[in-house]
């Protein structure tokens, strides 16, 4: 039961107080929903202007056509088969390419 007490106190030193961690938090932080963005600083992580810019035009047709990204209705991969004149095989590398890539860059 000692053992316990011991280690329940040694977690408890690991976790918050009351007054907040490390130190007793201050003001809240006031954000200013009308200020300006700085667009330098946003582009700091990323080295393309945009996370489509790194697909090929056919990965970036069919990532925006299956998911509605266009403003269109959200399209299927069969939509997509006929559409494109494409075999199936071919849709499915072209999405799962697209994807891969995107997830590569907003995981970095």
């Amino acid at each position: 039961m000692a053992a316990l007490r011991r280690e329940n106190r040694r977690m408890s030193s690991l976790y918050p107080a009351e007054g907040g961690w490390p130190y007793a938090d201050g003001e809240p932080e006031q954000v200013d929903l009308d200020a300006s963005v700085d667009d330098d600083i946003l582009s700091l992580r990323t080295t393309h202007a945009h996370l489509f810019d790194t697909l090929d035009p056919l990965e970036r047709r069919v990532v925006t056509a299956h998911y509605g990204l266009d403003g269109a209705d959200p399209r299927s991969m069969k939509e997509l088969h006929a559409d494109l004149g494409l075999s199936r095989a071919e849709v499915r590398e072209a999405l799962a390419g697209g994807l891969a890539k995107l997830r590569i860059h907003l995981n970095a």
